[in-house]
């Protein structure tokens, strides 16, 4: 028995939201896979089961459909650190920030340790953005702000002053990277949480 060409096969009817989310799920997937330089619209579409046109009518663009991915990533996550952190999403923009750096680090860790695909989208993302001509590269300049604005509302949350705010925001933010990126290569022999636990016992003790 053979089977039919994509093009023959029956294409199945969403919502317009079911569809959207359908393609950022896709593109999310294979630009972990194969960064947003190896992507292809046709791509999508095929992992879709739609036509080119119904992604471009979807996203604008390529460059537009990798902003509505990390858009819509950044929504997802907010929401759900918020949850395990207990406080409302509006909260995380408090200054201070109602939880110190290593509940808030303790979170991330635990939620990145359930979605691998995504944090190796964002790892290939930003390996690829150091190129000023990446349609990422301001999105994470920017975000890389946000975050060591979010830590450093942490550290002050622990009492740190000064300096140091800035200082232990930096290297808790390079030591949690270099962790998930070894997570990353190695999973079956990187224990993402319970290593970045025992680092934390010694790199943020007192926090």
């Amino acid at each position: 028995m053979t089977t039919a060409p994509w093009s023959a096969r029956p294409r199945t009817r969403m919502a317009a939201a079911d569809r959207r989310a359908q393609i950022l799920a896709s593109a999310s997937r294979l630009i972990a896979e194969r960064g947003f330089w190896g992507l292809t619209l046709r791509d999508v579409a095929l992992d879709c089961g739609i036509t080119e046109a119904g992604v471009l009518h979807r996203a604008g663009s390529k460059d537009g459909l990798l902003v509505a991915v990390l858009e819509h990533r950044d929504a997802v996550d907010m929401a759900a650190l918020a949850e395990r952190l207990a406080v409302p999403v509006a909260a995380i923009d408090d200054d201070p920030l109602p939880v110190g750096l290593r509940d808030l680090c303790a979170a991330l860790v635990a939620r990145n340790a359930t979605q691998p695909e995504i944090v190796r989208l964002y790892t290939v993302l930003q390996g690829e953005s150091l190129d000023e001509s990446h349609p990422a590269y301001t999105y994470f300049q920017q975000r890389e702000e946000w975050v060591m604005d979010l830590f450093s509302r942490a550290a002050r949350t622990d009492g740190l002053l000064g300096a140091a705010v800035v200082t232990t925001a930096r290297e808790t933010l390079a030591a949690m990277d270099g962790l998930q990126l070894r997570w990353l290569r190695s999973p079956a022999t990187v224990a993402l949480v319970t290593e970045w636990d025992a680092f934390a016992d010694r790199l943020l003790t007192g926090r």
